[in-house]
């Protein structure tokens, strides 16, 4: 955790040279495949075909996602039951059930009056929080989400931990647990999925995730517009807090890649970009926060928007893309991945 470090685009893909490597993989196959095709006999018209094929889905569509990640998606959602069911059950904490994963997890709810920008208290919650998680760094359970619930009689805030401690300001609250996942606690949630959406007993959700903060202000709130966006959303931050001695691995070799990278890519006569040296200052400076002592997280936040019907869902979810946009964020939309993404922003974290 810093507060001199700015976000900045999504790493969850592995890549090659800034690359994605299944798109490096199916974009050397296909060119071998046509080159072959050039300057062999030419016997087998199949052959171009596959390889424009191959080139073609290394091509990334709409969202950033590649056109071979869509054809995996449509090929998922196929394949599983339109059926999810979701279960809080009281056991002394809170038991979270996502057919087939279950997680134990402790609820707190935010002690608060008033707005906490005004009384200076959402600097403190921040520092708390990043202590939190600097102190997680050894622990042997290190993840926790926070999860804002907003409706027609306010906002909600949980604090979900795996264990029973939480930072000063939090108040165990396991009943809050069901209340944000919304089966309530010892009920069940059926959900039916649907492409874009999922269908809830009383209510239709659509799950967006934010993936890029490259163009979000300097010290601006990152949420603070999402929430303002709509009265029945959810907004949901996730934080898995990586063990120390393997951040200090993986943020040595991120400094390596990327200098092995650009080396390689200046020796092939590409000139060095802005965009390439504000990542490697990102670098060094997650490198040197890291062995000194600050946490290192991997960072997921999603957004729910709730509505009665499909029209309305459609409407209050193009106004949080747009609000987002404002803000310098970028949703995506999840068009085939809503039960999965429905269950990786729960309580627990269970799908991480």
């Amino acid at each position: 955790m810093s507060d001199h470090l700015a976000l900045g685009d999504a790493d969850a893909d592995a890549r090659w040279v800034g690359v994605r490597r299944h798109q490096a993989l199916l974009a050397i196959m296909g060119m071998g495949l046509v080159g072959y095709w050039v300057i062999g006999p030419r016997t087998a018209p199949a052959q171009v075909v596959v390889g424009v094929v191959l080139l073609g889905s290394a091509v990334p569509g709409p969202d950033g996602a590649t056109w071979a990640q869509h054809l995996v998606y449509v090929a998922r959602f196929a394949s599983r039951s339109r059926w999810r069911t979701v279960r809080v059950e009281p056991d002394g904490d809170a038991v979270v059930v996502c057919s087939p994963l279950v997680v134990r997890v402790y609820g707190h709810a935010l002690e608060h009056h008033g707005r906490l920008d005004l009384s200076g208290s959402d600097v403190v919650l921040a520092r708390s929080l990043a202590a939190f998680a600097d102190a997680l760094a050894a622990s042997p359970r290190r993840h926790f989400s926070l999860h804002v619930r907003t409706g027609s009689t306010g906002a909600r805030t949980l604090l979900s931990t795996a264990d029973a401690h939480a930072p000063e300001g939090w108040r165990r609250d396991d009943e809050l647990i069901g209340d944000v996942v919304g089966s309530g606690m010892g009920g069940a949630l059926w959900l039916m999925e649907r492409w874009e959406y999922l269908r809830a007993p009383h209510e239709l959700v659509q799950v967006l995730r934010v993936r890029d903060f490259t163009t979000a202000p300097a010290g601006a709130a990152l949420l603070g517009r999402l929430q303002g966006a709509s009265d029945h959303l959810t907004l949901a931050v996730h934080l898995d807090i990586v063990p120390r001695a393997r951040a200090q691995r993986r943020v040595e070799r991120a400094v390596h890649q990327h200098r092995s990278d650009g080396a390689l890519t200046r020796a092939g006569g590409f000139r060095h970009t802005s965009r390439s040296e504000r990542v490697s200052v990102r670098l060094a400076q997650r490198e040197a926060l890291v062995a000194s002592g600050r946490s290192l997280a991997r960072l997921g936040v999603y957004v729910l928007v709730r509505a009665p019907t499909l029209v309305e869902l459609r409407e209050r979810v193009a106004r949080v893309v747009a609000r987002a946009n404002e803000g310098g964020l970028r949703c995506e939309r999840g068009s085939g991945r809503q039960a999965d993404w429905f269950c990786a922003q729960l309580p627990g974290g269970a799908h991480w």
